[in-house]
């Protein structure tokens, strides 16, 4: 299979896991945490920026049509998020791309991934804070990000303003997704070069 092609389906199904990770993570065993960036952060170690951008852009966009499947009403809000996802891909991009950091022994290997880890998560927490502002501002937050919704009811009831609250409550949420999503994409992308060979530089 020559490369283009084989980007073209590594992409597709990293789309389908992804929802396949949510689904059992989220739905089945109500684990709160969305876990949906997975095979898109395995994608951008094995493909680079522009192929994790694309899987990470038509999952949110996708993610939208489930949701108003699901419930039979549309929420523009649940596309937003894809916002969190360019960030997320950008950001570990960023410092993945060098991937010679990465054979340099097992301890720098968990520290390029623990900043990766950090940083997508203040981006998440940033961005993703401020859309729940506005999604409480417009809509009745949905059960998609429950998790985040009780920390933030939590606050509020703490007599703290809403943008804090929203912005906050993400914190443990956000960090803690990350911090598995990134270690587990990692490990996804070691077995992708073990199984379809190592990327073509």
């Amino acid at each position: 299979m020559d490369k283009p092609a084989k980007t073209v389906l590594i992409c597709i199904l990293a789309v389908f896991f992804n929802f396949v990770s949510f689904f059992l993570f989220f739905d089945l065993i109500h684990l709160p945490l969305f876990m949906d960036t997975v095979f898109t952060i395995a994608v951008v170690f094995y493909c680079g920026l522009i192929p994790g951008l694309l899987v990470q852009i038509s999952y949110n966009i996708l993610n939208g049509f489930v949701w108003y499947l699901k419930t039979g009403t549309f929420d523009f809000f649940i596309m937003l998020y894809v916002i969190c996802g360019i960030l997320i891909v950008i950001s570990t991009w960023i410092i993945a791309r060098h991937k010679n950091n990465f054979s340099e022994g097992l301890f720098i290997s968990f520290v390029y991934l623990v900043v990766i880890a950090t940083v997508s998560s203040f981006c998440s927490v940033i961005a993703g804070g401020t859309i729940d502002y506005f999604h409480y501002k417009c809509f009745n937050i949905t059960d998609v990000v429950s998790p985040i919704k009780k920390f933030a009811d939590g606050f509020m009831r703490q007599n703290f303003g809403l943008y804090f609250s929203c912005i906050v409550a993400q914190i443990p949420v956000s960090f803690t997704d990350r911090l598995i999503t990134t270690f587990a994409g990692f490990g996804v992308y070691r077995l992708m070069q073990r199984t379809l060979g190592r990327e073509e530089k």
